[in-house]
């Protein structure tokens, strides 16, 4: 899928456009940009547009943002956005008319069958059943609006944290989704540890350090991902789409709530997750609160969701937990 895009110059009233086959064009004054805007305001790349996975995004990579017209209003987009086109978007001196353009289908022949289509087999794709992990830095948007610097920062700081981690207790993929990230472990064990692992580093960094605190949300499910390509650059499929919405749900998605449960500053898994464990070994003890079964946005099941419960959880004291065997991972 790729882009047209019109040009507008608002101060000489000058208008182009440009239609593109690859998935992603890079705005700038680079020459080397697809489409060079030579304004002193705009970056050397000050934006990218990409399809990816059937999606569109804008990732912005300038010092001054990029707006963005949406419901009748101007919004400044620092980071990554998804994008519904067509859209249009301000850049000093210029305005940006983008949609995007449809893969052309190939002609299919009368006598084509349905087994002979451009279908893959299920059998051909990498697909496992594994435990997902999505994290989430909370406030970002808002943070790069007023300090891009500071939020640079955190999401580097992040990573650093992170990345070391996931690798010790050996994840298979790693994705970063600009403001977080998605991991998955074939061992649920070792997703469990390493997340509350990671939860703790975090907030240790929290109190050592005097600048914003890195809020968070993390998710845990356990389910099928499949392989976009044969290289396993991405995965896909409906539970990390779950996992994803787990991450981010909210108490207005459960229709009975059963118990309360923070905005931010949280680790939330399924009950498949839950499931997946297998207890034994060397064990510590972790708690678990069922909040109840939530609506997800695009899911069509209810999901059961339970709380994990840490020493920096704030009800940890309260009554309900369930208690898990977590076995400690050492290598």
């Amino acid at each position: 899928m790729g882009w047209k895009i019109v040009l507008k110059n608002i101060e000489q009233k000058q208008r182009s456009e440009h239609e593109f086959s690859q998935r992603q064009v890079r705005f700038g004054r680079d020459p080397a940009s697809d489409l060079v805007i030579d304004h002193p305001r705009v970056s050397r790349l000050h934006f990218t547009l990409v399809n990816r996975d059937g999606h569109s995004f804008l990732e912005d990579s300038s010092r001054n943002g990029v707006l963005l017209r949406q419901g009748g209003k101007w919004l400044r987009v620092q980071g990554e956005i998804g994008l519904i086109p067509p859209v249009l978007l301000l850049l000093p001196d210029w305005a940006i008319e983008a949609d995007t353009i449809p893969e052309p289908v190939a002609p299919v022949e009368e006598e084509q069958v349905w087994d002979q289509s451009v279908v893959i087999p299920a059998g051909s794709l990498a697909q496992r059943r594994e435990a997902i992990l999505v994290f989430d830095l909370c406030h970002s948007s808002s943070l790069a609006s007023e300090d891009d610097h500071m939020a640079y920062h955190l999401k580097r700081r992040l990573t650093q944290i992170a990345e070391p981690l996931l690798a010790e207790h050996n994840r298979r993929f790693f994705k970063s989704t600009g403001d977080g990230f998605l991991a998955t472990f074939s061992d649920s064990q070792a997703a469990l540890v390493a997340t509350i692992e990671l939860e703790n580093r975090i907030q240790q960094r929290n109190l050592r350090t005097s600048n914003v605190p890195i809020h968070y949300r993390l998710a845990l499910h356990f389910g099928e991902t499949w392989a976009i390509s044969s290289g396993g650059e991405d995965i896909h499929g409906h539970d990390v789409n779950v996992t994803f919405r787990v991450e981010g749900v909210q108490s207005n998605a459960f229709p009975e709530l059963r118990h309360p449960f923070p905005v931010q500053d949280r680790i939330l898994c399924s009950a498949a997750f839950l499931d997946s464990l297998n207890s034994g070994g060397d064990a510590e003890k972790v708690e678990t609160i069922v909040c109840g079964e939530a609506n997800l946005k695009g899911i069509h099941s209810p999901t059961e969701i339970h709380w994990v419960i840490t020493p920096y959880s704030n009800s940890a004291e309260e009554p309900g937990a369930n208690t898990l065997n977590v076995r400690t991972v050492t290598d």
